[in-house]
């Protein structure tokens, strides 16, 4: 196999084609993001996912396509360059040694000199074609080095682990001559700025951005049975409570060892490669890809409103909507702190959130006179029965979490398998609070100085979980009563 024999025109060359050439088969999970056109790509993946076979093959089109240009750009005193960068060389390494591997391979004519692979001495280069195509390996531990002319692309290896200003300051500006791609990939630390462009790629209005989150048994190389991230819950919910697991449950026996030799912590991040560190996480089943979309309004379904008071906090109202088997669905926000309640009231009304389909709200019992005046205000009457106990109002939300039963059998991803909660992608505090929302230790902190679990969560980042709770509590009544009849508050207050 050679170059000549792949090699094909700009608008002809075919990267599964050119993969298949090489023997290369990418997983399903690799194969999403293969065969995503977008300019920025952003890959969340856990560890043994294959984040570096996937950076290196993207480089091998480009060289095939180089070759078909070379005259062309040789004419014009041009060139296309592409960087890997990475926290330390030995990162960007991985990459490199998957091109340059599969290079040779083909028989490319590397430019000599001008190409090296030299690991330990960070001396990692491909020029061929008489300079017209470089690959350069970067370590952003001296970023004075990250400087160049125009990029073709970039691939940031352990993104998060790179300082945003490697991204912002460095490379993004060299990306704007030649309109260049960027693939970012990464097993996620936190929320930091990885996170937020990897919430960028999921907003279908921001059509230059892509994202996935995969988690390492998408690796169906790896981890050959089937695994689902409902399997994978129950699973550590069992591991936790120091139960069997089940031979019929959808888990790779690999992934199941891996979670019986890490916190839950741990495994979330490194394995399942979740975003948050779940440390007292109060909803550890929400998760952004599957709770967040965009929601429209339904005029067959019932509208309600929730609310949580504040001044020095924020005065947040929730706009609501129910569907036939109880689905509910948060469509909008209002989340301002500093207001008095006619000045909340006026601006509810403002924004379009005091709509006439809205049949009541819920608010917090212990302020009758703020509630009655915000009524008056907005003519919508207020709901009772929205107190009790903290806990139950938690699990009642953590219930609509949840897959419903009859949906579970379902692959993940299936069309129909949605959980009974869903956020409008434009409730940006509600989706903020539900995954910050915190009790002061974890289950595991707790125990290990051997004391109970913390009863009540942080009064912080409560304000949105706090309204939907009111809600929850108010419209479906106390969780007792959930099950069989579906006996509603709302329903007996009509």
């Amino acid at each position: 196999m050679t170059a000549t024999t792949l090699a094909s025109p700009r608008s002809g060359l075919n990267k599964i084609a050119c993969y298949r050439e090489l023997g290369w088969n990418p997983h399903p999970g690799q194969a999403k993001v293969v065969a995503s056109s977008a300019r920025n790509r952003v890959v969340s993946a856990g560890r043994r996912f294959g984040k570096s076979e996937l950076g290196g093959h993207e480089l091998i089109p480009e060289a095939l396509l180089t070759y078909g240009m070379q005259d062309m750009l040789k004419e014009t005193g041009k060139r296309r360059e592409f960087w890997i960068v990475g926290p330390e060389y030995s990162d960007s390494e991985k990459e490199f040694r998957v091109v340059w591997n599969n290079l040779t391979r083909l028989e490319m004519p590397f430019d000599k000199p001008g190409s090296y692979n030299n690991p330990l001495g960070g001396d990692m280069h491909i020029s061929m074609f008489g300079g017209t195509f470089l690959i350069n390996a970067m370590s952003a531990k001296y970023p004075d080095t990250l400087v160049g002319e125009g990029l073709s692309g970039v691939i940031l290896a352990e993104a998060a682990k790179l300082k945003e200003r490697v991204w912002t300051k460095f490379v993004r500006p060299t990306l704007s001559d030649f309109r260049g791609w960027s693939l970012l990939t990464s097993t996620p630390e936190g929320k930091n700025w990885f996170y937020e462009r990897w919430q960028t790629g999921q907003d279908p209005s921001q059509t230059a951005w892509a994202s996935w989150r995969m988690p390492a048994w998408a690796n169906t190389h790896v981890y050959r049975d089937r695994t689902t991230l409902e399997g994978v819950r129950i699973m550590q919910d069992l591991i936790a409570r120091g139960q069997p697991i089940p031979a019929d449950l959808p888990v790779d026996s690999e992934v199941i060892d891996l979670a019986r030799d890490m916190s839950r912590e741990t495994f979330n991040q490194e394995i399942a490669a979740d975003f948050t560190e779940f440390v007292g996480r109060v909803f550890k089943d929400f998760d952004e890809e599957v709770h967040v979309q965009d929601l429209a309004y339904h005029p067959d379904w019932q509208t309600f409103a929730c609310s949580d008071y504040g001044f020095t906090n924020p005065f947040v109202w929730l706009i609501v909507q129910v569907g036939p088997w109880d689905e509910v669905h948060v469509l909008d926000e209002f989340y301002q702190p500093g207001l008095t309640i006619p000045e909340a009231a006026a601006a509810i009304k403002s924004r379009g959130l005091a709509p006439d389909s809205l049949l009541r709200f819920f608010p917090d019992p212990a302020l009758p006179g703020e509630s009655k005046q915000l009524a008056n205000l907005l003519k919508v009457p207020s709901s009772a029965n929205t107190g009790g106990d903290l806990k139950d109002r938690i699990e009642m939300i953590r219930r609509w979490l949840k897959v419903p039963v009859e949906l579970q059998h379902l692959d993940d991803g299936h069309a129909e398998r949605k959980p009974k909660l869903l956020i409008n992608r434009r409730c940006t505090n509600v989706i903020r609070e539900m995954n910050d929302y915190r009790y002061p230790k974890s289950a595991e902190e707790a125990a290990a100085e051997g004391k109970n679990a913390p009863e009540q969560p942080l009064k912080k980042d409560d304000h949105t979980p706090e309204a939907l709770g009111r809600f929850f509590r108010g419209h479906f009544g106390v969780p007792s009563r959930m099950g069989g009849t579906r006996i509603r508050n709302s329903d007996m207050s009509r």
